[in-house]
């Protein structure tokens, strides 16, 4: 049964698409799974979710699953309330959606990625670029160094860069103060960034906001000393993006097709199942089932034939198969 509200229309699919990884395990039907799964899901998540049922309903017809359409902000008061067993959604939850359940519950709801996120299709879930004014020398960036611009506590080993000229800047740029833009909490952007890039720590005071992303490229365009981030799709021919590295090693690597779908960049993005688990708990079985077909070589065909969204490498593969046990 499907209980549709939606607000996207489905948007043209990439032309091109990256290589499904080969290394991504088969799918082994296990025993009897019979369940009934009731899930609640993004609205941009609609013909995955439904590539996904097609493919396990051969090997376990007598799952049923029930589907209610209501956005990536239904997710937490589902999985709250108890009337979803697991949420499907395009990004991460915001701490005020996933709040009501630790406070009724007293832990976190379990997070299983699922897919990539796309490569620069608007609202959904692209990678994430970091942007600076076309004249600007600068060509790159590491995390750390990101987080020493917007975090209000520096990561270990860094000072606040509040300066371009701490950042390597000569001449005429060495003395002139960074003008850091984004937006305002709580949005997947922002929130997107603090956990991957502050760590889950604080924005520090001076930030330029705005409510949504999408004036930030102008903004920056307009500003020869300001730095923003936005969604690769957001970008234009009049911001410059950098390339990024996920330590202070290296290597830095620009948001392109291929290291957005190897998730080799650093702000690569995942969309996520989430379900009530107590901590050293069990999945139940026909869940389980479900969430490894997903994850299987063939559940992540399903998403490179969705056309938008990324499948996910061996390796992240591997690493939520691991949450399942």
């Amino acid at each position: 049964m499907l209980i549709e509200k939606r607000t996207h229309a489905r948007p043209r699919a990439e032309a091109s698409r990256p290589k499904l990884d080969e290394q991504l395990p088969e799918f082994e039907p296990g025993d009897d799974s019979t369940a009934w799964l009731r899930c609640v899901e993004s609205d941009t998540t609609v013909e995955l979710l439904d590539r996904w049922m097609t493919g396990f309903r051969r090997y376990h017809p007598e799952v049923r699953i029930d589907r209610f359409v209501g956005g990536s902000t239904s997710a937490g008061p589902a999985l709250t309330g108890e009337w979803a067993d697991l949420g499907l959604i395009a990004r991460e939850l915001l701490p005020r959606e996933e709040r009501p359940f630790v406070d009724k519950f007293g832990y976190r709801p379990e997070r299983i990625a699922v897919a990539g996120g796309s490569y620069r299709t608007i609202g959904y879930t692209d990678a994430i670029a970091v942007f600076v004014h076309p004249d600007n020398p600068l060509d790159s960036l590491s995390l750390p160094q990101l987080a020493a611009i917007y975090g209000e506590i520096p990561p270990p080993g860094h000072e606040p860069i509040v300066t371009w000229g701490q950042l390597g800047l000569e001449g005429e740029w060495a003395g002139e103060r960074i003008r850091p833009w984004g937006t305002k909490p709580e949005n997947g952007f922002e929130h997107f960034l603090r956990e991957r890039v502050l760590r889950n720590g604080r924005y520090r005071s001076g930030i330029a906001v705005r409510e949504t992303v999408r004036p930030l490229p102008s903004a920056v365009a307009e500003d020869r000393y300001a730095i923003g981030y936005a969604g690769v799709g957001y970008l234009t021919p009049t911001v410059k993006a950098l390339a990024l590295a996920a330590d202070d090693c290296g290597p830095h690597l620009s948001p392109s097709m291929d290291n957005v779908a190897t998730h080799r960049y650093p702000l690569s993005r995942l969309i996520y199942l989430f379900l009530n688990r107590k901590p050293g708990g069990q999945i139940p079985p026909g869940l389980r089932q479900f969430v490894r077909y997903v994850l299987s070589y063939e559940g992540q065909q399903a998403v490179l034939d969705e056309g938008i969204f990324m499948p996910l490498p061996a390796e992240i593969v591997s690493r939520e198969l691991g949450r399942l046990h």
